[in-house]
């Protein structure tokens, strides 16, 4: 291990005006809470700071000496406390001095009190802070550290802005410094380029989300495009407007930018994980970290990535049809990527250049991993951990590269992780800022580029190290000095390949001299990032000429580099419809782009963003037969397409769907869209379909499975009723027909179906599928005749089927009356085992509102009873008692794990993934894991939460919340199939504040065994 001690004894200059700001300090519960409510709430959180541990602080010296670095580079410490406390984020201006963002305001806003907080840790406040200066003073700050000697240490300090009250970002440009202070992003005047404001700032945009200040709002960057590019976490929302844009809503995570000349905020892409990073790389594409196990994801422009429904919300497009994932990842599956950079200077060893620098601060180490093209996305594949730390301490939360060609990095400092418990219990007083470097002499350059002329700066555009170059860019985009366009023309025409261009066409247009020539001719570019972004920046005018409209034409057609077709299709999205149609049907035509998962969504979404603007257009692209057989078209779009349509509802659109039926040159063409058509008809009033399509629909359903009678059934006709009454018990009718019937008797109110649909699920000649349909379609009716009647078929006529015994328990466990009538069979009659009975339905019993069954379940279950928080102290320290008392057997822990977890947690390969993977989690934390044990509740991992959802016809489901978009839910009972269900059949969905994980799972334990099983789950 190599360190560098810095020399901590220099007389260091602090400038600025502290006394402006508050001082860091622990808010108490008295101070925040709002109500009576709330502060029971968070006095009584059972957390013991959850993800923190007993280790103490050490001194910054004492932290260098538990590193453990790759043998080529070196780490030096060049920040600590007192001089700085919680860095979030880190940056470098063009004097080469460090800004650091300290978050010290952090968690709660100052001024304001908690009305209402829940599980997750969002909060609703009385009131919402005013921006900066108007606004209470909070004890966030933005200082700047500058070497004047250049000798490797900060010896001089000024505080920019004080007495921020929640502050994640900054920039400089345009002269302005730019800050992020949600719900606001506010511009400090700074004509002279000092770092220091000229006067009051200005609000340019308000609406960020302050629900989760772990989740805010972050992270400003520059964009080569000479955009102002921010992130959003995963647990706020957003109503964002600007001078311009109005209500910009949506809910979680994404990337978002900010035009400063035009005024424009948009959403740049949404999803991905607890989104708190933003990093361009060379070729200007837009990434961010990930709170799962994988690196990050990259953000295309327009796109839709994956994001957890439940907890997160839906999509801003209900018409998306579906979401992409973050980048493969080949290599360990640790929790998780905070943020990350991909290292593209010229100054640390080959081995580093073009790859990612991954900090994991659950885990405390710094992750290499190399990039692989894979299709038109990437495969992240690890290599080493070129820095790690046995001190619990270390939270690397944010990384950058310096001018000088080092990284650097920001930690947080705090043994804590967590941000679940609402008690501010957060370590104040600490923060660091590392630099990572090569071995040898090293030495910081000097400069300021505000001073360069036009021409210094052009030349800067071919520097070997990234930073230089985005820094001339924004220098570029300040200036706007026309008169450097003929200089930035002749270097990038100079270079008919390569990265020189790409950095002239930038600087072309953020000089204004984006002209339709120069647009033309990198259109042709040899190399694909030049003619992306030409694309690109068409798109962002919103407008083509004639002349780009028809070469845009033509590369849909004829482009074969996969991430070029999948900007065309962003970038049509963003055109008028007689622009962007014709480059749709180039993309759908086009046979690279045929298989590409990533470029076919993004084909369907630019598709569908001009379904009803170029309505006949897009359909008179299926006039072309051959086009029906594209790969893309028929199975990606098509489906999609009709459902679109049929959704949104309407005679227009309605006509449309007939259209495309009728267009259809073959049987399996239609079934495609018949299969679309009814998806989008979920839930819908049969009776407002209008006679045309539904006489389509009925020809459609007698040839692809439904039957004839589906449609008349769905509209509850007498004739229908009778007729598919007498097939049903029919076991020589066709299956799928009778499937298709029972599952419409299961969305329809006809009570005639109860005692066919009786009879079929207990009588063994009909098929175990049959009868499940018969059962889910029961759940419909709320007749207790049904809960009596399958309680006393259990016992011998489904009983013995495991897959009938678990619809049997999903039946039961959706009404109150029916629950009752089984609990008889155990309680009374004790015809039925209690251990037959799956805990998950024990407490679904429990989440049907009704108090004589909840008071008979405790009865039954004792062990089911929610633990009070004497019982979890109680047992926390019978477990911590128990783990250092001796030691444990690994082999032995290995079969109690299979006995008591592996049922729902996958470690190391082995066990079914229900819950959480267990691998990537800091299993040596020996506090969280048995906080997690013995109070699974306390923080249930997103994706995992379990909804109740109450339909309109009384039936409750109670399952993981899997889809929410496009006028649907999917729900998936444990241990069931996904249900969909439309959302106007829906009376409310609610969120479980009860983990699906049981509590007590230790209760059984012996000391010895408690630790065999430790010893092998944190082995």
């Amino acid at each position: 291990m190599k360190t560098l001690l810095p020399l901590l004894g220099l007389v260091f200059a602090f400038l600025g005006c502290k006394e402006n700001g508050k001082e860091p300090r622990n808010v108490s519960i008295d101070e925040i809470s709002g109500s009576e409510e709330v502060k029971e709430f968070m006095e009584t959180f059972n957390s013991l700071g959850i993800q923190s541990d007993s280790t103490q602080n050490i001194s910054p010296q004492e932290a260098l000496k538990k590193f453990d670095i790759a043998e080529d580079l070196q780490i030096e410490l060049v920040l600590s406390e007192p001089r700085i406390h919680q860095p979030v984020d880190i940056s470098f201006d063009h004097r080469g001095r460090l800004w650091v963002v300290q978050y010290n305001q952090y968690p709660y806003p100052e001024g304001v009190k908690v009305t209402d907080i829940d599980r997750h840790n969002r909060t609703v406040f009385n009131k919402i802070p005013k921006p900066p200066p108007e606004g209470v003073k909070g004890a966030d700050r933005i200082t700047i550290f500058e070497d004047t000697d250049k000798d490797g240490l900060y010896d001089k300090s000024i505080d920019a802005i004080t007495g921020l009250n929640i502050t994640t970002g900054v920039a400089l440009g345009r002269k302005r410094i730019w800050v992020l202070t949600p719900p606001y992003l506010v511009a400090y005047p700074d004509s002279d380029d000092d770092g220091l404001p000229d006067g009051k700032p200005k609000v340019h945009l308000e609406g960020f989300g302050l629900e989760d200040t772990h989740a805010v709002a972050n992270n400003l960057r520059w964009g080569p495009d000479g955009w102002l590019y921010g992130a959003q976490g995963s647990t706020t929302t957003a109503n964002v407007n600007s001078e311009v844009s109005k209500n910009v809503y949506f809910s979680g995570q994404g990337i978002w930018r900010y035009h400063p000349e035009t005024k424009v905020f948009e959403i740049f892409a949404e999803g991905g994980g607890n989104t708190f990073d933003v990093e361009f790389d060379a070729k200007g594409r837009v990434y961010s970290g990930d709170n799962g196990t994988a690196r990050g994801f990259y953000y295309k422009q327009g796109g839709y990535y994956q994001k957890n429904w439940g907890k997160h919300g839906a999509l801003t497009n209900p018409y998306a049809f579906g979401f992409l994932p973050g980048m493969e990842l080949e290599g360990e599956k640790f929790r998780f990527t905070h943020a990350w950079i991909k290292y593209e200077e010229a100054t640390l060893p080959k081995r580093y250049q073009g790859k990612i620098w991954a900090i994991n601060p659950l885990h405390n180490f710094v992750r290499l991993t190399r990039m692989e093209e894979k299709g038109s996305s990437f495969l992240c594949i690890d290599e080493e951990k070129i820095l790690e730390s046995a001190d619990h301490w270390f939270r690397p939360v944010d990384i950058k590269s310096g001018p000088d060609g080092a990284v650097y990095i920001a930690d947080w400092n705090d043994s804590r992780m967590s941000h679940v418990d609402p008690r501010d219990t957060w370590s104040k007083t600490t923060g660091r800022i590392y630099k990572l470097r090569g071995n040898g002499k090293w030495t910081a350059p000097s400069f300021d580029l505000s001073t360069l002329t036009n021409s210094e700066l052009v030349q800067l555009l071919s520097d070997k190290n990234k930073w230089f170059r985005q820094e001339a860019l924004r220098q570029f985009g300040d200036r706007k000095d026309s008169s450097v366009i003929p200089e930035l023309e002749t270097l990038f025409r100079s270079h008919a390949s390569g990265q020189t261009s790409l950095e002239a066409l930038w600087a072309i247009h953020l000089t204004g001299g984006f002209s339709e020539k120069i647009t033309l001719e990198a259109m042709d570019h040899t190399d694909p990032h030049v003619r992306l972004w030409a694309i690109r920046l068409i798109g962002d005018t919103n407008q083509a000429s004639n002349s780009i409209a028809r070469k845009l034409r033509e590369m849909a057609l004829s482009e074969s580099h996969l991430e070029v077709l999948g900007q065309l299709a962003s970038t049509a999205k963003r055109l008028p419809q007689e622009v962007a149609v014709p480059i749709i049907a180039g993309l759908l035509e086009n046979g690279i782009n045929q298989e590409d998962i990533e470029n076919q969504m993004f084909t369907w979404w630019a598709l569908e963003s001009k379904t009803e603007t170029g309505r006949k257009s897009v359909l008179e692209l299926f006039n072309k037969k051959e086009i029906w057989d594209k790969p893309l078209v028929k199975d990606v779009v098509l489906e999609r397409l009709i459902q679109r349509y049929a959704l949104k509802g309407g005679n227009e659109n309605y006509t449309s769907c007939i259209a495309l039926l009728n267009l259809a040159p073959s049987d399996a063409h239609a079934k495609i869209l018949f299969t679309g058509l009814q998806e989008g008809l979920r839930g819908r009033d049969p009776f407002e379909i209008p006679t045309d399509l539904a006489q389509m629909i009925q020809k459609y359903q007698s040839r692809f499975g439904e039957g004839k009678w589906a449609l008349p059934l769905r509209r509850n006709e007498t004739e229908a009723v009778y007729k598919v009454l007498e097939l049903l018990p029919n076991k020589n009718a066709d299956r799928l027909e009778r499937l298709a019937y029972i599952k419409i008797f299961g969305e329809i109110n006809q009570p005639k179906a109860v005692p066919v649909l009786l009879q079929i699920t207990q009588d063994h000649k009909y098929s175990i599928a049959v009868r499940i349909a018969c059962l889910e379609a029961l759940g419909h009716y709320n007749e207790e005749v049904i809960g009596r009647e399958m309680a006393e078929a259990y016992l011998f006529k489904l009983r013995a089927d495991l897959d009938l015994r678990k619809a049997a328990f999903q039946l039961f466990a959706s009404r109150a009356s029916w629950a009752s009538a089984f609990l008889v069979k155990i309680g009374d009659t004790k015809e039925v085992k209690k251990s037959e009975v799956p805990l998950e339905i024990v407490r679904q019993f429990k989440l049907l509102g009704d108090s004589d069954l909840t008071k008979k379940v405790d009865e039954l279950w004792p062990n089911v009873k929610m633990v009070s928080s004497e019982e979890k102290e109680k047992e926390i320290k019978r477990v911590q008692k128990a783990l250092v008392s001796g030691t444990g057997n690994v082999g032995k822990g290995k079969n109690l794990y299979g006995m008591y977890c592996a049922s729902c947690h996958i470690l190391d390969g082995e066990g079914k993934e229900i819950g959480p993977e267990l691998t990537g989690y800091d299993r040596n934390n020996l506090t969280y894991m048995i906080l997690n044990i013995v109070d699974p509740n306390a923080d249930i991992r997103e994706g995992y939460v379990n909804y109740r959802v109450k339909k309109k016809d009384g039936q409750v489901i109670v399952g993981l919340l899997t889809d929410r978009s496009a006028g649907k839910i999917k729900i998936k009972p444990l241990g069931m199939d996904e249900i969909t269900l439309a959302t106007g059949m829906i009376d409310e969905i609610e969120a479980q504040k009860a983990s699906i994980m049981p509590e007590r799972l230790l209760a059984g334990l012996s000391e010895q065994d408690i630790r065999d099983l430790f010893a092998y789950m944190s082995k």
